[in-house]
């Protein structure tokens, strides 16, 4: 009896659940399920991590385009332009090896050494006149010995009245502007002053000669460098009017002590050797 209300009671169950299948559709959530869905929906949200809103991708800065850096322009182009070309030669030399290894360097450049600006270099006057000094040291040289004081004395003096127009053409003709006569003045002046050198090792001189010479050599070019930097003070600005006429006395000087120097050298061993002309105004040999 029992067993048979057990039985009737579990068909009783099936037939309920059949019916309510029939009712709903397969995929409905039954009342249970969907009273526990909406409590969790109204239930606040646990003390864990809050979930953030979804974040849109921010949209990425434009960075200005970029202008390519500006090519510095090299001497030989602003020269071409027009415009006033710069060598490495600035007068801040540490050394005599430097200086003159910046000599010959800038050798073959045409442009000047002058900063942008500066005023020009007076055509006449005493300035303008210390160039001709290398012409008189030749003139000097072949006019009063009788016989050569050192070999290649007649050659020498050629070079110096070489010297003295190319010197005219560079510091004054052409002074802050690109020309030729830079290169003809830089190729005679270095050639010249390195062969002064040499005179010193290969050449037998007295004590007074060596002196004379080497004293002669070293003043001038401490005034060519004392002139540079008077020139270069504010460079890459123009130099202020004390400084620029400063300089040109200066460079003046560079261009009268070397001469001064080398006639009094060549007088000194002429006279040793039996060479100067004391009795005539004008000596050949």
């Amino acid at each position: 009896m029992r067993r048979h209300n057990k039985t009737a009671a579990a068909a009783r169950r099936l037939a309920h659940i059949t019916q309510l299948q029939q009712i709903q559709p397969p995929h409905a959530a039954t009342p249970m399920v969907a009273t526990r869905r909406a409590s969790r929906a109204a239930s606040p949200a646990p003390r864990g991590r809050a979930q953030s809103p979804a974040r849109k991708p921010a949209a990425r800065a434009k960075s200005p385009a970029r202008k390519p850096a500006a090519r510095a322009k090299s001497p030989r182009r602003k020269a071409k332009n027009g415009e006033i070309a710069h060598t490495l030669q600035t007068g801040r030399e540490h050394s005599l090896v430097e200086f003159l290894m910046l000599r010959v360097m800038v050798i073959f450049e045409e442009g000047s050494n002058v900063p942008p600006g500066s005023p020009p270099a007076p055509q006449t006057g005493w300035y303008a006149a210390s160039s001709s000094t290398f012409a008189l040291l030749g003139l000097f040289a072949m006019t009063r010995f009788t016989c050569p004081v050192f070999p290649g004395h007649q050659v020498e003096a050629v070079i110096c009245g070489i010297q003295s127009i190319c010197s005219w053409g560079n510091d004054v003709y052409s002074f802050g502007r690109p020309s030729k006569w830079k290169n003809a003045d830089r190729l005679v002046a270095s050639v010249n002053i390195t062969w002064q050198m040499c005179k010193l090792v290969w050449l037998e001189m007295t004590v007074l000669e060596y002196g004379v010479w080497i004293g002669g050599l070293c003043v001038a070019l401490a005034c060519f460098q004392r002139g540079q930097k008077l020139l270069h003070s504010r460079s890459p600005k123009a130099p202020s009017k004390k400084d620029f006429s400063a300089f040109l006395w200066w460079h003046a000087v560079w261009h009268c002590v070397l001469p001064l120097a080398a006639g009094s050298w060549m007088w000194l061993r002429g006279k040793r050797l039996g060479c100067a002309c004391v009795d005539a105004a004008v000596c050949r040999f």
